[in-house]
């Protein structure tokens, strides 16, 4: 599935499933993110009907792109 270009288009669960497959805990993330753990932790559980901060959205999907285009040893899912 390609990643949405737009922030606001991101699916946060989508992410958090990523972040799964990577093998990366929460605050692991939020650190390539350049976000907080708690900010990570937010964005991550924002059900499907409501907002979700795009500022947040967009460096998570950076740091997602980065680390699965050189992923970590720690990657449980390879593709």
């Amino acid at each position: 599935m390609p990643t949405p270009i737009n922030p606001a288009d991101r699916v946060p669960k989508g992410d958090h499933n990523r972040r799964l497959d990577l093998g990366l805990e929460l605050e692991q993330l939020a650190a390539e993110a350049g976000v907080t753990p708690d900010q990570l932790h937010e964005y991550e559980t924002t059900s499907p009907d409501h907002d979700f901060d795009t500022s947040v959205a967009e460096r998570v999907g950076a740091a997602l792109e980065r680390l699965e285009a050189n992923p970590p040893s720690s990657q449980s899912v390879k593709t």
